[in-house]
């Protein structure tokens, strides 16, 4: 696997772990909010569950989406790369000159 694809994979990897920590979240406050409604608001607790359900859900489809999306990026961008080093290669100097610039007027500044 190339540096891109690499990078794209630990990118993706980051987002899963967050998405999982975000619905880690999600329901341990979905609990309290259960545990601190009492025995009397049942009918509230079933929406509250599929509402989660449905977030859980939701966010699901995000991630596999975002995966998808992330992968095809990396996959057309190594395809551009490959076919087209020399324009890359003065695309990436280019940023490079415009960005040192951009820093060496903010440091003059200063």
């Amino acid at each position: 696997m190339n540096d891109i694809q690499d990078s794209f994979a630990m990118h993706k990897d980051a987002l899963a772990r967050d998405i999982d920590t975000l619905m880690a979240g999600v329901q341990a406050l979905l609990h309290d909010v259960k545990a601190e409604t009492g025995i009397g608001t049942n009918i509230g607790r079933h929406a509250l569950s599929a509402r989660r359900r449905a977030l859980q859900d939701r966010l699901v489809a995000l991630q596999e989406e975002s995966r998808a999306r992330v992968s095809d990026w990396a996959t057309t961008t190594d395809r551009y790369v490959r076919e087209h080093p020399w324009k890359s290669i003065g695309t990436v100097a280019t940023i490079a000159v415009i960005t040192g610039a951009i820093i060496a007027l903010a440091a003059r500044h200063r």
